[in-house]
């Protein structure tokens, strides 16, 4: 029981930061002033999504490892749309986007092996698979 409790306390832990990243992303164009166009339309977009995933982990979905799974790749597409919508010129959004695309991908990934991790200990410590 305490494995299950730790495991959920760092899906909680790791959704929780990662949907304060998407918050920034959301966030940031406005924060950092970028000039309108498609760095602005792609942080909002995928601000939200990453965000309201990650909220949609951290509030219940414990079990719903793929839901990090499908963050870290979005995580890998804010790293490199810089390079993919032609902004990669304007310092500023791409240095963010690097930086926040590197933090996202970190923190899905710890939410996403938090819950796989449990479930081979869990495995290992009874003997036989549980559900």
């Amino acid at each position: 029981m305490a494995t299950v409790t730790h495991r959920r306390e760092q899906v909680m832990t790791a959704s929780g930061l990662d949907a304060l990243a998407g918050i920034w992303l959301l966030l940031s164009p406005f924060i950092l002033k970028f000039l309108p166009g498609a760095a602005v339309t792609n942080n909002v977009l995928v601000g939200i999504v990453i965000a309201v995933l990650a909220i949609i982990r951290f509030s219940g979905a414990y079990e719903q490892a793929w839901i990090s799974w499908v963050n870290a790749l979005l995580g890998v597409w804010v790293l490199i749309s810089p390079w993919i919508l032609q902004f990669a010129d304007h310092r500023v959004p791409t240095t963010n986007n690097v930086i926040t695309g590197i933090v996202v991908i970190v923190l899905a990934t710890w939410s996403a092996l938090a819950t796989d991790v449990g479930r081979r200990g869990m495995r290992g410590e009874y003997g036989s698979p549980s559900v």
